[in-house]
This record gives C-alpha cells, sequence and structure tokens, in this order.
C-alpha cells in the first residue's frame, strides 16, 4: 500500500442478502461474489477508517453485490460508523418505494445524506414519483441514476431534467453499461452485448452537452476526471466506465470495503486486497 495513495472516495459493499430485482445487466454478477463476513467487517472499520483518511477520501458510498435495504440492519449499523463523512446510499428503490416512513427515517437518523436510486425504464421512472417525494420530506437529498440500455426507451436529456425538477430530485447520472474484463457470467455479458448500444448513451451525452454549452455550468471535476455541471438547479454528472478494475498511479476512484471484510482497490481482482 503506497503511501501516497488517494481516492476519491470509499465504497461499501453491505452483506449480501439477494436481491428483489433482477436487472439482466448486472453488474454483480459479472464481477462474482465473496463470501459475507459481518463480524470481520465490524473488526476491520477502524483500520478501514485509517486508511481512507489517509487517502483524503471526500465521501462514503453504500452499495451492494445485492440490494442493499435487503441488509438494512447491516446498512445503518456500518453507516454510524462512517457518518462523519457525507453519506451516499446506492438502491434500486423497491424495497424503500414499498415501505414506510420509517425506513427513511433510520437511514436518515443513520446519518446518510443522498438517496441514489438506478431506474432502467420509463415505467420505473414513473414508480419512484413518490418516493422521491418522501425521501425530499425525509430530509434527505435524492439522486437518479439512468442505466443506458435498450430497456429505457425514448428518453432524451432535457426530459429527464424535467422529471428531477418535478419530483425534487437534486443530482442526475447517466451511466454507461459495460461488460468487465473476463466476465464471470457470460449469459448477463451476452446480453449487454444485445441490448446495450453505445450510441444511446452517446447520444444522451451530446445533449447534454448541448444544453450545459447553452444553459448550464461547471461546478468541479473530480479527481478521476468526471465533470459535475448545473443544469437549472439540478447537478448533472455521468459515469463512462461503471466498474472499477484497474487504477493507474495512486490517485484512484475508490477505495472498495467488501462484505468480506477486506479492503481492496478493484472490484473484481483479488489480487488488489489491500488488507
Amino acid at each position: 500500500m503506497g503511501q501516497d495513495l488517494k481516492a476519491e472516495n470509499l465504497t461499501i459493499s453491505v452483506p449480501n442478502l439477494g436481491c428483489d430485482k433482477n436487472c439482466p445487466y448486472c453488474v454483480s454478477r459479472m464481477t462474482g461474489y465473496v463470501t459475507n463476513n459481518f463480524p470481520r467487517m465490524l473488526r476491520n472499520c477502524k483500520k478501514v477508517i485509517h486508511v481512507a483518511r489517509a487517502a483524503e477520501v471526500t465521501s462514503v458510498l453504500f452499495t451492494g453485490k445485492g440490494e442493499p435495504t435487503l441488509a438494512y440492519r447491516e446498512l445503518t449499523s456500518l453507516a454510524r460508523l462512517f457518518n462523519f463523512w457525507p453519506l451516499e446510499l446506492q438502491t434500486n428503490g423497491i424495497g424503500l418505494a414499498a415501505g414506510d416512513d420509517s425506513l427513511l427515517k433510520g437511514l436518515y437518523d443513520a446519518g446518510f445524506d443522498v438517496i441514489a436510486v438506478s431506474v432502467d425504464t420509463a415505467g420505473q421512472l414513473d414508480a419512484c414519483r413518490e418516493l422521491f417525494s418522501r425521501i425530499r420530506d425525509a430530509g434527505l437529498l435524492s439522486r437518479i441514476t439512468v442505466n443506458i440500455t435498450d430497456l429505457l426507451g425514448d428518453v432524451t436529456f432535457p426530459s429527464l431534467l424535467d422529471y428531477c425538477r418535478q419530483t425534487g430530485i437534486s443530482q442526475l447520472t447517466l451511466r454507461r453499461i459495460v461488460t468487465p474484463e473476463n466476465p464471470k457470467d457470460m449469459k448477463t455479458a451476452d446480453w449487454i452485448a444485445d441490448n446495450v448500444d453505445d450510441n444511446d448513451y452517446r447520444s444522451l451525452m451530446e445533449q447534454a452537452r448541448l444544453y450545459v454549452s447553452e444553459q448550464g455550468k461547471l461546478i468541479r471535476t473530480l479527481n478521476h476526471g468526471v465533470e459535475v455541471y448545473d443544469c437549472g438547479g439540478v447537478s448533472f454528472s455521468y459515469s463512462d466506465y461503471c466498474i472499477q478494475e484497474r487504477n493507474r498511479g495512486d490517485n484512484i476512484r475508490s477505495l472498495v470495503f467488501l462484505e468480506d471484510g477486506h479492503l481492496y482497490t478493484s472490484w473484481n481482482s483479488a489480487s488488489s486486497i489491500l488488507f
């Protein structure tokens, strides 16, 4: 572990207790799974915090190889240990939409600041309207991460911005779906090859660039090169490559704390383990 290692954020993968959505492009299936070891996660939290501070991370992102809210107890327990940083939760939103407001209150009380909901169809956008209002009412910010596949249909960048404004969403991210090197699940990789057209992502990004050139403004550039824009009150960013597999030099996107209790610099390489 180099003493000059720097990271944009710390990503924590909560114990995998399954998923209530069967995304055909699932990254977890392609990068593989590790065995849950929550006691070791708790044991190593102080070490992870020490390394994250030394790496000058500025935020903590909670996600999972499954749907993290299905491990709600473990999720909120871990959050309380890291909540002196800004916390963001990545979720498919299904459980939060179906549950009562006590779930959102529990996330707020545990220290979460942003709830990021991943969607991939126009139907999910409609289904999540009420959830985003509830997230706002709970005192939390919301992000929508739009996964670009042929499931999305005819959605434009201006229409996504309008949706954000109507529902009180603070942040919008466009996410390009890719296949990792040496995928562990070829059925998923084949689905991506058949159903993901990079032209769809490029088209939305071209619409975004046109919008920001005329009406938006650059807010900041993250260490790994991604730009963040103000689009009429909505923060817009993008993810060209959604899987952290390798890093050049010591300035990396994320430290990755997996549910086996070990800290890594990659999602799908056991050799990237730090401890």
